[in-house]
């Protein structure tokens, strides 16, 4: 399977250690051991208190390994295991390039909000805008944000994302998740940001992904307002740790 490397493209190389993500969200540390003249790389099975992570032929990892610039995600596959005395160890085909994880230049807040996702169309007009009649049936997820910085947002969500695919996003900076599907009775203010997908990776289950995106096509005023959230709820959450002390 050849990989379409763009000139800048991060590779995997024999001795980096690395994260194994499995489908069910699990993380394990192995190294890359080989690497063949096909492409094939060689990494021992990771073990977790005495038992060896459980891996068959066929299934989709994720790889994440490190370098001075970032930390960078690749999809692959195994497609052999095989023994060598009491150690085991697993040949895998890499599937897509390395993406490099999204950007931390901006701070990253923590917080929880109500997100929904639509399809990305040209004329697509970012901003603020009154929503109170927006339709969850034309969103492809209503969803849960996990942390949102000036360039991007993460998302827990149930479907699986393609890398550079682009989308809108509805964003109900006020709204918490335990009113998601409760649409309030006067219209309020939610802003509309077009993303592109940086990330998409299992999350604790095997049923939800923790899907990140960049924000794209910003105005100097959105990339503001942003910012002045971030910062008035990352100082909200300081007083709130302060009166919990």
């Amino acid at each position: 399977m050849d990989i379409n490397r763009a000139v800048d493209d991060e590779e995997i190389v024999v001795g980096d250690k690395v994260d194994i993500v499995t489908q069910t969200g699990l993380v394990y540390r192995t190294m890359i051991e080989d690497l063949e003249s096909n492409g094939l790389f060689l990494a021992g099975v990771p073990q977790r208190k005495g038992q060896y992570m459980n891996a068959s032929r066929d299934d989709d990892l994720y790889l994440v390994f490190y370098r001075e610039t970032g930390r960078f995600i690749a999809h692959m596959k195994v497609v052999a295991l095989e023994n060598r005395g009491p150690l085991r160890y697993m040949w895998l085909i890499q599937k897509t390039h390395a993406q490099k994880n999204q950007r931390r230049e901006a701070f990253r807040l923590q917080v929880s909000f109500d997100v929904q996702i639509f399809e990305f169309t040209e004329n697509i007009e970012q901003g603020i805008h009154y929503v109170a009649h927006e339709s969850d049936e034309r969103a492809i997820e209503s969803v849960n944000s996990r942390d949102i910085s000036v360039t991007g947002i993460a998302l827990i969500t149930k479907k699986k994302y393609e890398l550079e695919e682009k989308y809108m996003l509805s964003l109900h900076l006020d709204r918490a998740p335990a009113n998601m599907g409760r649409r309030p009775a006067n219209d309020t203010p939610a802003l509309h940001l077009t993303a592109v997908v940086k990330r998409c990776i299992p999350w604790r289950t095997s049923n939800t992904f923790n899907t990140g995106m960049q924000f794209f096509g910003m105005t100097e005023a959105m990339s503001d307002g942003i910012a002045k959230y971030v910062l008035n709820e990352q100082q909200k959450q300081i007083k709130r740790r302060r009166r919990v002390y």
